[in-house]
């Protein structure tokens, strides 16, 4: 293994595993055999003094295992992997907890709405924030997707696993199925999504009783503009909701 390779491989397991560099180091050390201390300050470069601390940590980590035949050796590759997915879970669910219970204390908060606001938000995560924000409560959600939240992975699935929390029937239209939102026939249905094929929608639009937002694309990405006029948003829903109930017929 040349000297830049060599490398690159430590940066990649500190990066991915989240060590320091004597950590990332002394494993891959461990993975090449090193059988005691001094081999693996040799291979590795960190200083022996450290050595016995920084294989402790590897310990605690789940990384490296004291060897009865000898020092320690390396825990499998796979199996650090494993264990490191499902540390990141672990503190994905708490990460997650701690975004919702703030959320919940913040709504105590008293804000002022004005019904007929007109916001224009730029970025596909600013959108999924306001969507959340408009979609709470709501009873039915229609979603048009005749262009730019066509894609089924990289856009329409996180947007709606986004509001399935907030609202109960989310209702798709779509121009056709293709392979970049064939994802949507199976595994929408797992999450519950009803779906039909409309093509005349010419703007991929989201309406709620509340509000409805027209999502175009520009150089700059998403553009979504949020129209929470009442009256107006009530006009589309009942619209879209016409439209449904016919092409249900």
């Amino acid at each position: 293994m040349s000297e830049n390779t060599k490398d690159e491989i430590i940066e990649k397991i500190r990066k991915s595993l989240d060590l320091t560099l004597y950590e990332a180091k002394l494993y891959l050390a461990l993975l090449e055999g090193a059988k005691d201390p001094k081999e693996a300050s040799a291979k590795s470069g960190v200083p022996l003094p450290r050595i016995y601390d920084v294989i402790k940590v590897l310990e605690a980590k789940g990384m490296a295992v004291s060897d009865p035949k000898g020092w320690y050796r390396a825990v499998h590759p796979r199996a650090v992997a494993v264990s490191a997915i499902a540390r990141l879970e672990e503190e994905s669910k708490k990460k997650i907890k701690e975004i919702l219970n703030i959320a919940d204390n913040l709504e105590n908060v008293t804000i002022s709405e004005n019904i007929n606001e007109i916001l224009m938000v730029k970025g596909y995560y600013n959108l999924l924030s306001v969507l959340a924000e408009k979609a709470r409560d709501t009873d039915i959600l229609y979603i048009a997707t005749s262009r730019n939240l066509s894609n089924w992975e990289e856009n329409l699935k996180p947007l709606i696993k986004s509001v399935l929390m907030f609202v109960n029937d989310i209702r798709v239209f779509v121009e056709e199925f293709n392979e970049f939102n064939k994802g949507l026939k199976d595994e929408g249905k797992e999450l519950g999504i009803s779906f039909k094929i409309y093509k005349p929608i010419l703007y991929d639009l989201i309406s709620s009783k509340k509000s409805y937002i027209i999502v175009l694309r520009s150089a700059e990405g998403l553009i979504s503009i949020v129209q929470q006029e009442e009256l107006e948003a009530r006009e589309v829903f009942d619209k879209l909701n016409a439209l449904w109930k016919v092409n249900n017929e």
